[in-house]
């Protein structure tokens, strides 16, 4: 199933386009491994899309090995 979302500028300047994104859940199972450790293993993701942006996994943190990460002060929002 897909969920969507829909943003549209607040009294935005002539000519801007309005912002969607949608999440969909993907079907795959999706493994990303770095320094031969595997970091996440999950058949639980779901693809961001937004626009003027590439695609985005997003994973649930049960399936993401958390220790072998180390927190920093950036964010994506």
């Amino acid at each position: 199933m897909t969920q969507a979302l829909r943003a549209y500028a607040i009294g935005a300047a002539k000519g801007v386009e309005e912002h969607v994104s949608f999440l969909e859940a993907t079907p795959k199972r999706i493994r990303a491994t770095f320094g031969g450790e595997t970091i996440v293993d999950t058949t639980h993701a779901v693809i961001m899309y937004e626009t003027r942006h590439q695609p985005v996994y997003y994973f649930p943190m049960a399936d993401v090995r958390m220790d072998l990460l180390e927190e920093t002060d950036k964010s994506t929002f």
